[in-house]
């Protein structure tokens, strides 16, 4: 009887460990309705390009478009290296620059503009449109962004008006702010053929606000908003579950502004307003744009965070309740938080690995526009020692943001691996978009710190999909998930990932896999492999595929087909012709003239496609920039591989030694590529325990791309001075801090650069934000610093041809 029992139990135990690895999902039932027609939105471009907005997602020229957001503050980056940085941008996946028009930089004297250097709106715009990109202009009045009073100009504060409401005195500033930014924008607009397709009206309106700046020490917070609208602002973004009052003057209000925006020129296919939080948007003429930031410094704590568990998003939105029909509106997240700003009592760490899975987990969910704040970060200028930043806490200078492109256009690990879900849905959104999200059973009961549960979502239409999962949550320990199986019931049978045998999800992994899609005439039953992008050479059809660590790299073919290629195997398996390709290595097939290339996961981090009309995929360490030519941005003059793929006859390069190598297929051509060093002629030396000083009197900066001076410390805060100002600041937070001499070239030729160094205190309120392996021990005394030799780094930039 004890046997019986014990075996019972055996199998019982068995059978549980079995559900916690095998997952079904039905996607049958899914919903695919779509309304048209009930948005005032869209419009016609004088080229004969069209873009309309339907329930569900955005359409360009009649086809889905899942658009690509970065944030880019143009006056936060000096503007003579603009085009280069938007290179980046446009390298990263990028295909919409999203930017605010700060009004108290604008007009920081009434009734005078200034529309120069930094600030030319125009010319950065237009830059924009010479690499391809379309924009997404923030044109407030009211933006934050950690600008002080968050962009209103010190000349409203005190005058007797209400600001953020229908006002007669705010309208008539307002209205002038609209009238600048039309005559600077003039001619680029969307119907003009030109690259502006959005306007944001307004910024967290009813929602969130800003201090303003002319305050005192100790005295309560008086919030940029009219006073109606105190009670119901908050500080940073959240939930708003006590309603608003005063919604009907708010929905007034945002419909007011988008008419003024009209009237000063600017016209434009989509309208975006903030959605979170029952923030008020404008009703059937804006898309509500969402938000989702894991690592917040406007709330205290670090508790996990629920933007990785999956859900219907457009239904059920991040930050709900909000204040408007879903059913009415494509989600467009447009804020997520690639980064972080700091405040000096709470420093998040944002690990750049975190990026991607959020990504992943919020396609999955549903959203048919994704954005990045910040993308690319920058410097908060000022005037002299006053500052434009917000103060209270925040940095006064630096708007690095931990971003994936830092404040001096250095790439961090972000960067890399957020490219894979950015060039997928430029290449795959048409196919995308119209899917709607799928849940498995129980869904709704996974938590945050639910880690040995599998993290998955379909986008489907009942018969084709794509299958979404990560491996990842901010904030804890995660776990390799092992023995997985996920079986899809679809309106033709079961597809089951894998079709044999189970795989693994490592840490921090992420994977999206199709199935039943047609990928250029090529029928793919089933694939585990992620799709990169698609581009065409010689009227050739080629697709980039991509293997995940942990998952044997597969596709399924419907039927017998005859494959060619190299690096794979075939086989038959239930009448379909599989295709196995080696794991950690490249593999290529062709069917029927389209090829598919399959790129392991550290390759495809560095892969970057090129070209216009005949396109080329480039893989390199170096950071590849299309352009009228082809540039590499690498650092320390190190021999660098070079792969173009498909081949090319040879490669050259400017200033540099080219070495043939031999390329890992048939169909690809690689170089190395060596590029003489430069010995800065800098010096920077230690004056004493809390301060460096640096001379650069001699250097020669044409030939290279940027001199970048890296500070391994440990302590409170550090200052960048010279001539007496402020040049940018850091807040410590677990990370080495890194500055780029580039744009001081010039300064630096008569002036010295001055660092400071602050200790941290044994009783910092900060202490618990930081890893824990950079927290010192401070024994029996109450500071602690800590500076390491700095590190002195030189990027070049290398032009490289082909035929």
């Amino acid at each position: 009887m004890k046997k019986n029992r014990l075996f019972l139990a055996t199998l019982t135990l068995a059978a549980t460990l079995s559900a916690q690895n095998s997952y079904q999902i039905d996607i049958t039932k899914v919903r695919t309705d779509v309304m048209r027609g009930h948005l005032d939105l869209g419009g016609r471009s004088v080229n004969g390009d069209t873009i309309g907005v339907n329930s569900f997602y955005i359409e360009r020229n009649g086809k889905p478009i899942i658009p690509v957001i970065g944030e880019f503050h143009f006056s936060r980056y000096p503007h003579q290296y603009w085009d280069e940085e938007l290179k980046k941008l446009k390298a990263g996946g990028i295909s919409v620059v999203a930017t605010y028009a700060f009004w108290n930089m604008h007009e920081p004297k009434e009734g005078v503009f200034n529309w120069s250097g930094d600030y030319d709106v125009r010319r950065f715009v237009e830059l924009c449109r010479k690499n391809g990109l379309d924009v997404l202009m923030r044109i407030g009045p009211f933006a934050h962004g950690e600008i002080r009073s968050g962009g209103l100009p010190d000349w409203l504060y005190g005058r007797p008006i209400e600001v953020r409401t229908n006002d007669a005195g705010y309208l008539f500033y307002a209205n002038r702010l609209y009238q600048e930014i039309g005559k600077q924008l003039r001619g680029l607009m969307f119907k003009d053929g030109g690259p502006v397709i959005g306007v944001q009206i307004e910024n967290e309106y009813q929602h969130s606000a800003a201090p303003w700046g002319i305050s005192y020490m100790d005295a309560p917070r008086e919030r940029t908003v009219g006073r109606r609208d105190n009670k119901i602002t908050q500080d940073g973004v959240g939930i708003n579950n006590a309603g608003n009052e005063f919604a009907d003057v708010g929905r007034d209000h945002m419909k007011t502004l988008k008419q003024l925006a009209i009237k000063a020129g600017l016209v434009t296919p989509i309208y975006t307003a903030t959605g979170w939080g029952r923030a008020t948007i404008i009703e059937k003429g804006s898309i509500p744009v969402m938000a989702g930031y894991a690592y917040p410094f406007w709330s205290k704590g670090t508790d996990p965070s629920p933007f990785y568990t999956y859900k219907d998003i457009q239904q059920k939105p991040d930050y709900s309740p909000v204040s408007y029909d879903v059913n009415l509106y494509p989600s467009m997240a447009a804020e997520l938080g690639t980064g972080m700003a700091n405040i000096y009592s709470r420093r998040p760490h944002v690990l750049g690995e975190s990026f991607l899975p959020m990504m992943v987990r919020t396609v999955g969910s549903g959203t048919n526009g994704l954005g990045f704040y910040m993308y690319h970060g920058g410097t908060t200028p000022s005037v002299g020692n006053f500052f434009f930043a917000e103060g209270w806490g925040l940095h006064n200078k630096s708007y690095d943001y931990q971003a994936p492109i830092g404040e001096f256009g250095q790439m961090s690990k972000g960067f890399y691996s957020l490219k894979l879900i950015n060039y997928f849905l430029s290449a795959f959104g048409n196919e995308l978009a119209p899917l709607h999200t799928i849940l498995p059973v129980g869904s709704d009961t996974i938590k945050p710190t639910n880690t040995t549960t599998l993290r998955y979502a379909v986008r489907g239409d009942g018969e084709k999909g794509f299958l979404f999962m990560h491996n990842f949550q901010d904030h804890i320990a995660i776990s390799e998930l092992k023995g997985l199986k996920v079986d899809i019931a679809t309106k033709s049978g079961s597809v089951s990932f894998p079709e044999t045998g189970t795989f693994t999800l490592k840490t921090g992994a992420s994977a999206i896999f199709p199935f039943n899609l047609n990928m250029d005439g090529v029928e793919v039953r089933m694939a585990t492999v992620q799709p990169f992008f698609r581009f065409t050479n010689q009227g050739k059809r080629y697709n980039v595929l991509v293997s995940i660590d942990g998952i044997a790299p597969e596709m399924v073919l419907k039927g017998k087909v005859k494959v060619t290629g190299s690096g794979m195997k075939t086989f038959t398996r239930n009448g379909n012709t599989v295709v196995a390709f080696p794991i950690g290595k490249i593999g290529e097939m062709q069917i029927n003239g389209v090829s598919f290339l399959v790129l392991p996961w550290e390759q495809a981090l560095n892969a970057y496609l090129v070209g216009k009309e005949n396109q080329h995929l480039v893989i390199s360490k170096s950071v590849v920039l299309d352009g009228e030519k082809i540039s590499l941005i690498c650092k320390n003059g190190e021999a660098v591989d070079v792969a173009v793929y498909p081949s090319v006859k040879e490669i050259s390069a400017t200033s540099a030694v080219v070495k043939k190598t031999v390329a890992p297929l048939p169909n690809m051509t690689q170089r190395t590529i060596s590029i003489p060093t430069v010995e800065p002629k800098l010096q920077l030396v230690q004056a004493d325990d809390r301060h460096f000083v640096l001379k650069a009197p001699d250097m020669d900066w044409s030939k290279v791309n940027d001199v970048f001076v890296t500070f391994d410390y440990r302590g409170d805060r550090a200052l960048c001075m010279m001539n007496g100002e402020l040049q940018t600041d850091n807040l410590y937070s677990s990370q080495p801090w890194t500055i780029g001499l580039k744009r001081y070239s010039d300064a630096l030729k008569t002036n010295e650069m001055y660092f400071y160094f602050m200790p941290m205190a044994k009783d910092a309120p900060y202490l618990s934000y930081l890893d824990k392996e950079v927290i010192p021990d401070f024994g029996n005394k109450k500071e602690f610093l800590e500076i390491k030799k700095p590190v002195i780094s030189v990027e070049y930039k290398v032009e490289i041809t082909w035929k």
